[in-house]
């Protein structure tokens, strides 16, 4: 299943992307103090945004260096806390799979989650849970 979604620890080059964040877009130069001004609260929404998926959804969590996955049985253990968060290297960001919609998550170092689909409705079926986060989505 590894396969399906990731070539060499890359998401496959067929998959989209939508962007996640706290912002409704892309911040731009002039806006980049504003990174520096998120909170403890502002970051727990992308944990928010696990678990409310987590109680709908199976979460396949990818491991690129062994190329496995592994079902998550209990979302709190996969969650980041937000100082261990701040200090993450690239390598240990999260990475997860929804198999019932054929995308992938990705957390990314800029208060940004991606989600890789291919316009299968992956989208859509995600966006109540995006909002019920208190996040925004939105793609290039």
């Amino acid at each position: 299943m590894y396969s399906e979604y990731f070539e060499e620890w890359e998401v496959r080059p067929e998959y989209e992307k939508e962007f996640v964040s706290l912002w409704s877009g892309w911040l731009g130069e002039k806006n980049l103090h504003k990174l520096d001004k998120v909170t403890e609260s502002d970051w727990s929404r992308f944990n928010d945004f696990i678990r409310r998926l987590a109680k709908d959804f199976k979460i396949v969590l990818v491991d690129c260096k062994t190329e496995s996955l592994a079902e998550i049985s209990d979302v709190e253990s996969s969650l980041s806390n937000y100082t261990d968060s701040m200090n993450k290297e690239s390598s240990q960001f999260t990475q997860i799979i929804l198999p019932e919609l054929g995308c992938v998550i990705s957390e990314e170092w800029d208060y940004t989650y991606i989600i890789w689909h291919k316009n299968n409705g992956a989208v859509e079926a995600l966006s109540p849970y995006v909002m019920q986060s208190r996040l925004k989505h939105f793609h290039d």
